[in-house]
């Protein structure tokens, strides 16, 4: 399992290699209240794919303040999609690291994920879906919330959710922790919702994600699915470590083609 960690990683370092010329870094500045200024300018990292496809906005996992594309489980989307990663001003993950990541729902945050999304796709003048892992998920829940006027999601092509940290885990129960009461409207956008049948952490285990893509289609007219990924390896550990399915680690050609396929079949 070693030797195969070893060959992805060196693959993917080639891989990034090739396309680093393609990648840009873009500064998007913010200095209104709604965007507390003091945190500067919004970090944003564009990786350059095929004219005629969608571009995806994409939030990491984690403290969800980084850039780079490396690790993710798109990876293999490099260079076929426009890929923007948007790193979040502030840390997402709370300290209390059973629960609720507050910070995914902070206003001035979600104010500059949607001057992100209006810069790029007026830059872009193309669809834009908007995706995200683990901790990236509540992110993007705080990013479509709003009212019935706002209607924010309509910005977005479709949505893809990776492995979303959807619960708090409290004496051995877990329970979905997502406020979909923020999302005082009906959306009408094509969402994915992809998660490897073996990653068992507790905050994103099949079983609450099925409940949470039950209760996203409630707010969605258009289609809302879930898909268990199988492929990699089998012995691979079920957690968040390097290597591990949380990250699709021995699976990502697999990742590629489902995602790929999904919101290739869900454009216009």
């Amino acid at each position: 399992m070693i030797k195969t960690i070893y060959k992805s990683i060196v693959l993917l370092f080639f891989l990034l290699v090739s396309q680093s010329i393609l990648a840009e870094n873009i500064l998007i500045p913010c200095d209104v209240k709604e965007c507390e200024p003091k945190w500067g300018p919004t970090k944003t990292q564009w990786y350059k794919g095929d004219e005629k496809k969608p571009a995806i906005i994409w939030y990491g996992g984690g403290h969800s303040d980084y850039t780079s594309v490396m690790n993710q489980p798109i990876i293999k989307l490099v260079g076929e999609f426009d890929i923007i990663m948007v790193a979040s001003p502030i840390k997402i993950i709370s300290k209390n690291k059973e629960g609720y990541p507050y910070n995914a729902y902070n206003k001035s945050n979600i104010y500059r994920m949607k001057q992100v999304a209006e810069h790029y796709k007026k830059l872009l003048n193309k669809p834009i879906w908007l995706g995200g892992i683990s901790a990236g998920g509540p992110r993007m829940i705080g990013a479509i919330s709003g009212s019935k006027k706002e209607r924010p999601s309509d910005i977005y092509a479709g949505l893809i959710f990776s492995s979303p940290y959807v619960s708090k885990v409290y004496q051995g129960t877990a329970t979905i922790n997502i406020p979909f009461e923020k999302i005082k409207y009906e959306m009408n956008l094509p969402i994915l919702v992809f998660q490897h049948a073996r990653d068992l952490k507790p905050a994103q285990h099949p079983t609450v994600q099925k409940a949470f893509t039950k209760r996203l289609a409630k707010k969605n007219a258009g289609k809302t699915e879930l898909i268990l990924l199988t492929e990699g390896d089998p012995k691979t550990t079920s957690y968040d470590a390097a290597g591990s399915h949380h990250w699709f680690s021995t699976n990502l050609d697999e990742v590629g083609r489902v995602v790929s396929k999904f919101i290739m079949d869900n454009t216009n």
